[in-house]
């Protein structure tokens, strides 16, 4: 529950930017012409995530926020960049170097993020933490100049953010004990900071290369040393090269992922697979996989940024319900559009079943987006608890849920099908959601980490990411490490390319 998680152990709160102030004006860029193509979409994403977090920009910056069109130009105010979008940063005199950079005027009050683009200014989101818990007036993305840093800065932005500690019973100093050696002495220190941070049971509190990987479209699930295939889509390579469900990824290095992959125990099974099949985008794999009557496939695949299938796709049921399963959650109209297109071609099935196994996560503005579909009328979903950095937890937050455009809205009964990969953003699409009349959930736990995770450099081609929150539904349950609960529980069984989807059958019954 809610009352019963704290972290213990807490430090004096260092002064946050803004502490004490009644509001901080926040100021967007607005000018999306000066991004080029598409820059428009991309302040309008901004904003929306922005406005839909700002209790975790309260929290940073010590005060409420509100969002206003132009620099009111006296009381506090954060000026967002990048500096060609936003005009009003010309009237202040900060460095420009082309590093993404958070600047405070404490005498003026004003707090600047700017970078060359929005990649760099969501960086200086992640910053935020770093600003007002060193106390400091400005900091600068850069990259740790040699390990002995890199092992420093994990330690520290780790401890003061991370939620979890006491709700999952972990002592940071001895965990930090046991591995800060083995970094030191790898020779290749990435496995080494992985096996360290799986220590948390947290999918989103890793390290990884930057750029970061991308997997391959398969589910796999990891037992001991062996890796088996759980879900192939249909036209994707594997699929196309005879690999079915229940088959074995040959060459597989499964033992070592499960020791380098953090998540709750129902999760890590699946997710130490989706890790397993990560890569850089672009760059080919030679991969096999063998039968159970001992046929082995092989196949040449690169991870693509785009799967080889939509992230939204439809049909309908020979029962007559509509099946709507969505992949990722992608930002832009081409999502909406699709989503409004399945609603559209389905409406007339009177019931739907939306299939959410496997995904990951991606873009949270588009998952709330989707699950205002499916409300009838506001409601609180439930409520959030961000780490204050010094050892605590900030008050809860609500979570606030608006219905959809009446046009936009799903009118009859849904089921949702869950499975430990539904996780990240796919775990806000449904908070909320379980309980309502029309809403079941059916099939497993949900993955257990909605997260909000900061991300960070480390040595060059290196980046850390840290949840910052834990995340509560409307009956007080922590999300993180449990996932959402399903109100029809079926097991997965053992994947065979014939098996029917139990998941999916049991949905069919439950109407």
């Amino acid at each position: 529950m809610v009352g019963e998680i704290a972290q213990g152990g807490r430090e004096p709160a260092p002064p946050r930017p803004f502490a004490g102030a009644g509001e901080v004006a926040v100021v967007l860029p607005r000018d999306g012409r000066a991004l080029g193509e598409g820059g428009a979409r991309a302040l309008a994403d901004l904003a929306a995530l922005l406005r839909r977090e700002r209790a975790e920009l309260a929290v940073e910056l010590g005060a409420p926020v509100s969002f206003v069109a132009a620099d009111p130009g006296a009381g506090p105010r954060w000026l967002i960049g990048p500096a060609a979008a936003n005009p009003d940063l010309t009237r202040y005199a900060y460095p420009r170097d082309g590093r993404a950079r958070l600047w405070l005027d404490r005498a003026r009050g004003v707090l600047i993020a700017d970078a060359p683009g929005l990649d760099g200014i969501r960086e200086t989101l992640n910053l935020l933490r770093t600003l007002a818990l060193d106390g400091r007036d400005e900091v600068a993305a850069a990259d740790c100049r040699d390990r002995d840093e890199a092992i420093a800065r994990l330690v520290v932005e780790v401890g003061r953010t991370y939620p979890a500690f006491a709700l999952r019973h972990l002592d940071w100093a001895a965990i930090c004990a046991r591995h800060v050696g083995r970094v030191r002495a790898a020779a290749d220190p990435l496995p080494a900071l992985q096996t360290w941070l799986a220590e948390l049971q947290d999918a989103h509190t890793w390290a990884k290369p930057r750029p970061a990987p991308v997997s391959l479209p398969y589910t796999v699930r990891v037992e001991g040393d062996t890796a088996t295939f759980v879900r192939v889509p249909p036209g994707t390579a594997a699929w196309e090269a005879g690999v079915r469900p229940g088959d074995i990824l040959l060459d597989a290095d499964a033992a070592g992922w499960w020791a380098r992959t953090g998540a709750p125990a129902h999760a890590r099974p699946l997710m130490a697979g989706y890790r397993l099949l990560a890569g850089p985008v672009g760059v080919p794999r030679d991969l096999a996989a063998r039968s159970p009557r001992g046929e082995v496939r092989t196949w040449t695949e690169a991870p693509a940024a785009d799967p080889p299938y939509p992230p939204v796709s439809w049909r309908r049921l020979p029962s007559g319900s509509g099946y709507l399963r969505v992949a990722s959650w992608r930002a832009g109209p081409d999502f909406a559009a699709a989503l409004d297109a399945a609603f559209a071609d389905l409406a007339g099935a009177g019931r739907l079943i939306v299939d959410l196994r496997g995904n990951v996560g991606g873009n949270l503005v588009a998952a709330l987006a989707f699950r205002d579909r499916f409300l009838r009328e506001p409601i609180v979903c439930g409520s959030v608890r961000f780490s204050d950095g010094t050892g605590g937890l900030a008050p809860p937050a609500e979570i606030a849920g608006e219905p959809a455009p009446e046009r936009d809205r799903w009118r009859g009964p849904v089921r949702f099908l869950t499975d430990p990969l539904t996780y990240s953003a796919s775990e806000d699409a449904l908070l909320g959601l379980q309980g309502l009349p029309h809403v079941r959930v059916v099939g497993e736990p949900s993955g257990g980490g909605s997260g909000r995770p900061r991300t960070l450099r480390l040595l060059p081609g290196l980046q850390l990411t840290v949840s910052t929150a834990l995340t509560f539904d409307r009956q007080g349950h922590c999300v993180e490490g449990a996932g959402i609960p399903v109100d029809l529980p079926v097991a997965p069984g053992r994947p065979a390319p014939d098996a029917p989807d139990a998941a999916l059958l049991a949905a069919e019954r439950s109407w």
